[in-house]
């Protein structure tokens, strides 16, 4: 694997090295979040300043997903040699490093509302500091889902993958060799239960799913978030957003103190019907964030019967069947790319599952 080095030279991005001789690499790719990756190598002098001076990015030729090198470990060893532990996050990241200062207020359409949050904090400011000169968008889709929200404090990259989570986008942060470029996806049904594209099925059965772990995690699951506004006492405005299949025993409640969302915007006053829409949305996205965790990973086998990049991609739903019968539908929220002496494998991670029963 041909890993690609770049300097930041205090304007743009400078392809500087070659790396073909990485002991292990591995890279992890998701959906609506930052991905991550670690590199194993060994140590020499030019490697521990190259990736010690500030903003080095690392590129592939056979994935457009980039990484930020974060965080560097020398570990020198008589015995089993010197080497250098690289690790950091996708480019994604970048949008983790600016908050939103100000009361930001939108309705319109979610989409509408990702691109003006990244134009907002990182392309157009009066505080010149704040901006970050490579960063560019993509076209818009002209998605249609629409959001009242009112958002203050919250860190941009949390804010977005909130919105993508809830509405079932995918975002990333494309380097093109000069820009990082943003831009939000949905995903495509490959599964069973579609009969408009070429469904895609993980299965021992078809040789192509080796080993397999599962998970049912309740531990964090609430299905009912009350949500407290502005005002004091009884007066204190609450929305409660509720899964109204949830009773008795299996009804779940969480508070959510929100005194920060204000009715009062820098474009006038909210109407009692818009900020409660605005709470509204906020309990939506926290109840979305407490549901129960399902999720089956499995180890891809090598084989040619599908391809990561042509026959599915991250978001896709997809089949997955293991041999204790455990099937359902599935979403690709994350690939895991490990090449190390062992040879390549690619491992992804199956969540959002629709389980058949």
């Amino acid at each position: 694997m041909n890993l690609y080095i770049w300097k930041y030279d205090g304007q743009k991005f400078q392809k500087t090295l070659v790396i073909d001789y990485a002991e292990s690499v591995i890279w992890v790719q998701r959906f609506s979040q930052a991905g991550e990756f670690e590199l194993y190598l060994p140590a020499n002098r030019e490697l521990l300043e190259l990736f010690s001076e500030n903003e080095t990015l690392i590129t592939r030729d056979d994935t457009d997903t980039s990484m930020l090198s974060e965080r560097i470990e020398l570990t020198a060893d008589p015995e089993n040699g010197d080497h250098l532990i690289i690790s950091g996050c996708s480019s994604e990241g970048l949008l983790g490093r600016r908050i939103i200062p100000r009361m930001f207020s939108y309705k319109g359409t979610a989409e509408g509302f990702l691109r003006q949050i990244v134009l907002n904090q990182f392309m157009q400011m009066n505080l010149r500091y704040r901006r970050i000169d490579l960063i560019r968008q993509a076209d818009s889709h002209g998605y249609t889902e629409t959001i009242e929200k009112q958002v203050t404090g919250k860190n941009v990259l949390e804010t977005i993958s909130d919105v993508c989570n809830l509405y079932q986008y995918g975002f990333r942060l494309t380097f093109d060799g000069e820009y990082f470029v943003f831009d939000i996806y949905k995903s495509t049904d490959r599964s069973m239960n579609q009969p408009e594209n070429p469904c895609v099925i993980f299965s021992p059965d078809f040789e192509n799913l080796g080993s397999t772990s599962y998970l049912l995690d309740r531990t964090t699951k609430f299905n009912s978030v009350t949500i407290a506004g502005e005002g004091e006492g009884r007066d204190r405005v609450r929305f409660t957003s509720y899964d109204t299949e949830a009773s008795g025993i299996f009804l779940r409640e969480k508070w959510l103190d929100a005194r920060n969302i204000s009715s009062k915007t820098d474009d006038g006053e909210l109407t009692p019907e818009e900020y409660d829409a605005v709470l509204s949305q906020q309990a939506k996205e926290e109840r979305e964030n407490c549901k129960e965790t399902e999720e089956f990973s499995g180890e891809i086998l090598n084989t040619d019967m599908y391809r990561f990049g042509a026959d599915y991609s991250l978001g896709d739903k997809v089949s997955v069947i293991n041999e204790y019968g455990i099937s359902g539908t599935a979403v690709v929220t994350e690939i895991t790319e490990v090449e190390d002496a062992e040879g390549y494998r690619l491992i992804p991670t199956f969540s959002d599952w629709k389980v058949n029963k």
